[in-house]
């Protein structure tokens, strides 16, 4: 069955959907983690960062971050860690413009980029040094993922051999209007003072008129991407970006064994967001869901304790 009962149990005094997203991003400390960074080029002359972990085996996981985070990010060294152990070279791309301090070109990273794990993906395998791959996207980046896969259907490369999505934003739209709302309004703020703050330094060299003024007036994501996304990367508008974009409807490409585990709780989502319907006869596709573990949260006991995201990982992989 596509759609699998999920055996997380967290412990009683966390199954609130805030702690589980909170208290890993602010206490989570994953010890052990040394990434050396390799620095690609890009087809437009730009850059990517991989921070990667290297094993002496064949097989290796791209780990892929979600908004506005990076490959510092508590749940992407959890991960890392924990493949490492097991037997894995991690590799962990930052998406385009995260570690550019003094980036000079026109544009940055949005939910349907695909094209950018394309290139990393590419010059991993390009190598010939791994035999195996797997993809591994949060959030954001679990959107991509999904996305990905479902884009390549029976291209995809054959040493791809499975992927995982976690807390994956299948429904942009829902996601961006739930997020908006004044119940959540924590988190949507959050979001935008970091995408605010790097729009103003990078406003004067966009495409199309938006004066700093007009960023800073700026007060929900989906006015953001209305203003910047849409006409940056060529969508009519927020919504068009969101329905062009949203993994949900690539899922019926995917030619390779995916997991997606998405919380019930997930405070980013609502269920429009929960892609029952995409997954329901996918011979191919786990959904999991999960009554509560909040938003790339999944903590068994506390935050400097085991992960049901990761063991849960490496179960799917090994299964």
């Amino acid at each position: 069955m596509p759609l699998v009962a999920s055996s997380f149990k967290p412990a009683w005094y966390l199954r609130n959907a805030d702690l589980q997203t909170i208290l890993p991003a602010l206490f989570r400390n994953v010890g052990g983690i040394h990434f050396s960074r390799e620095r690609i080029t890009t087809p437009d002359e730009d850059f990517l960062d991989i921070d990667w972990i290297h094993h002496p085996s064949k097989k290796v996981a791209l780990l892929v971050h979600g908004l506005e985070a990076s490959t510092e990010s508590n749940y992407i060294k959890g991960m890392a860690k924990a493949l490492h152990q097991n037997g894995l070279n991690v590799a962990a791309m930052n998406l385009r413009g995260v570690t550019h301090e003094h980036h000079e070109l026109r544009t940055t990273y949005h939910s349907g980029a695909t094209e950018d794990v394309d290139v990393v993906i590419k010059n991993i395998l390009s190598k010939d040094q791994f035999d195996e791959m797997v993809l591994i996207g949060f959030s954001l980046g679990g959107n991509l993922v999904v996305k990905y896969a479902g884009e390549c259907g029976e291209q995809i490369d054959s040493r791809i051999k499975k992927a995982i999505g976690i807390s994956v934003p299948c429904d942009l739209n829902s996601t961006a209007y739930h997020l908006d709302s004044s119940a959540k309004k924590i988190y949507r703020n959050r979001f935008l003072r970091s995408l605010k703050g790097k729009l103003i330094g990078l406003h004067q060299r966009l495409p199309f008129q938006l004066s700093e003024k007009e960023v800073r007036n700026i007060k929900t994501l989906v006015e953001y991407d209305d203003r910047f996304t849409a006409p940056m990367y060529g969508f009519k508008n927020a919504e068009d970006y969101y329905q062009r974009c949203s993994s949900k409807k690539f899922i019926a490409g995917v030619k390779i064994p995916l997991l997606i585990l998405i919380a019930k709780d997930d405070p980013f989502f609502t269920i429009e967001s929960l892609p029952f319907d995409e997954c329901a006869n996918h011979p191919l596709v786990q959904l999991e869901t999960p009554d509560c573990g909040g938003h790339v949260g999944f903590m068994i006991t506390h935050p400097w304790g085991k992960y049901y995201s990761e063991a849960r990982t490496l179960q799917f992989l090994g299964s």
